[in-house]
């Protein structure tokens, strides 16, 4: 008889893999054979990961539709099964997986809907409030929301996600859908995750500050995106996931 962790992963792989081998062995007989008893606990694993990762991609869901996406999910769990008990973390590389996934070819924006839905997901679930990065601007700093964060894209996902929110079908048959570069500033609000897009520049900047740069190296990052630095006021200095503050003058001492 082997030992419950020997057990245990003997049943996680022959359950993933549909093997169960040996595993018939250490099922009490019932009213079903061993065969059909793992089958049924491996229908319900299933389906309880693929059920997990519709309610982490929500915006691919709806975009391929019940049927693709649960194809797509049952050849990412087998792929990748989960390595954490917590079910919220489990998706982390499937858009990865879509971006190379042969039924998904046709739909080269999938991967980026995905890593769109798992961002916001993640931001989602971070804390509201708090302070992340400060800036020291000499006369005053900017503090950057400590859930902020970049997101970089190739394809329009945010405009296919709300056109699916809306349930705007012109709307969704009009997004030019060729590739480019997007970015987007995502962080927490009380209702959950609020998104903003940003020009190159602004995005180049706040990632350079999300990374640990200095004023001056993220001003250079922004500079060899674009010369135009005016979004940078409006985007990020003037933004509801930015606050900036006044130093206090020699003349406002008491």
């Amino acid at each position: 008889m082997p030992d419950l962790a020997t057990l245990q992963g003997d049943m996680a792989q022959g359950l993933l893999s549909g093997r169960y081998g040996a595993l018939e062995a250490q099922v009490l007989i019932g009213p079903v054979s061993a065969a059909e008893a793992l089958g049924l606990h491996r229908n319900t694993v299933f389906y309880g990961l693929t059920n997990a990762l519709r309610l982490g991609f929500p915006t691919v869901d709806a975009l391929v539709g019940e049927d693709f996406f649960d194809q797509a999910a049952l050849a990412y769990i087998e792929e990748a099964p989960p390595a954490h008990a917590c079910l919220d973390l489990y998706g982390e590389g499937f858009a990865d997986f879509l971006a190379a996934y042969a039924f998904a070819a046709d739909l080269p924006y999938l991967a980026d809907v995905a890593r769109l839905d798992r961002a916001v997901e993640q931001v989602g679930g971070q804390a509201i409030g708090g302070d992340g990065v400060t800036l020291d601007l000499g006369e005053a700093s900017l503090t950057l929301d400590a859930s902020l964060r970049v997101l970089r894209l190739t394809h329009p996902a945010a405009a296919i996600r709300d056109a699916l929110d809306d349930g705007d079908d012109e709307a969704l048959g009009r997004i030019d859908l060729e590739p480019r570069p997007y970015a987007h500033a995502l962080w927490r609000l009380p209702a959950g995750a609020a998104m903003r897009p940003l020009s190159a520049a602004s995005a180049a900047f706040l990632t350079a500050l999300l990374d640990g740069a200095e004023a001056d190296q993220a001003l250079s990052a922004a500079l060899a995106e674009s010369e135009d630095l005016t979004p940078l006021q409006s985007e990020i200095f003037a933004a509801p996931f930015a606050r900036l503050a006044a130093h206090p003058t020699p003349e406002d001492q008491p």
